[in-house]
């Protein structure tokens, strides 16, 4: 699974983040019959859905549920984070920095995320835990040591904690949403890249490939700072 970071085709444009992760192919008919009704839409921090079909198409990700009260104060990291928790799902792995490298997607130059074996892969240029911005980890889910294999059982209002070193993040689960990336159009997969895009909030966004037997979608996980 790798992430594509696209680019416009004279260059001179604001870089875009591709949701492009390397497809095993399009799931079998059987499959996709089961996967489809599924995809009604994200859950919301109130329970209610999103409906992805009604999003406006930007570079900016989507606006969240509303904040949580002010957290209590930690100081803001310096540095990237090196572990990740989830005790819901168990989920309890390092977490290493990663950068990307050159590629082609159509007639567009790209940029492609790494993504480790055996851990996540913190985004190199994403915000550090406690700063403004979008914090973006990304993680093999049946590959690679499968280390966000149950990522897609995480709900709302789920904790998630960082670490940096010793000093730990938590996060509150406010947004799950499952977008397309198989088969759809360049604009769609610019649209499914806002996910990734930098954000004036503090926010941590988790992906991965779904379903475990296809990867034809993305999971998307957004997380706000735990009050």
């Amino acid at each position: 699974m790798r992430l594509r970071l696209l680019l416009s085709a004279s260059r001179l444009a604001i870089c875009v983040a591709i949701l492009g992760f390397t497809i095993n192919g399009e799931p079998p008919a059987e499959l996709r019959a089961a996967m489809e009704p599924s995809m009604a839409g994200p859950s919301s921090v109130d329970g209610s859905l999103f409906d992805g079909s009604q999003v406006v198409p930007q570079v900016q990700p989507p606006n969240l549920p509303a904040a949580p009260l002010p957290t209590p104060w930690v100081e803001p990291a310096t540095s990237a984070p090196t572990w990740i928790q989830a005790p819901a799902i168990g989920l309890d792995a390092p977490v290493i920095e990663v950068g990307w490298r050159p590629t082609y997607l159509g007639n567009y130059e790209a940029m492609e995320w790494e993504v480790p074996d055996g851990a996540a892969g913190f985004h190199q240029g994403s915000a550090y835990p406690g700063q403004p911005g979008n914090t973006v980890i990304s993680g093999h889910h049946n590959i690679g040591g499968e280390v966000f294999r149950y990522l897609v059982d995480l709900n709302v209002g789920d904790e998630v904690i960082l670490y940096v070193d010793k000093t730990p993040y938590h996060y509150r689960v406010v947004l799950r949403n499952i977008v397309r990336e198989y088969g759809v159009s360049d604009e769609q997969r610019r649209d499914n890249a806002r996910w990734i895009a930098p954000t004036e909030d503090e926010r941590l966004t988790l992906v991965t490939c779904w379903p475990y037997s296809g990867n034809s979608h993305r999971l998307i996980i957004v997380a706000r700072p735990a009050p």
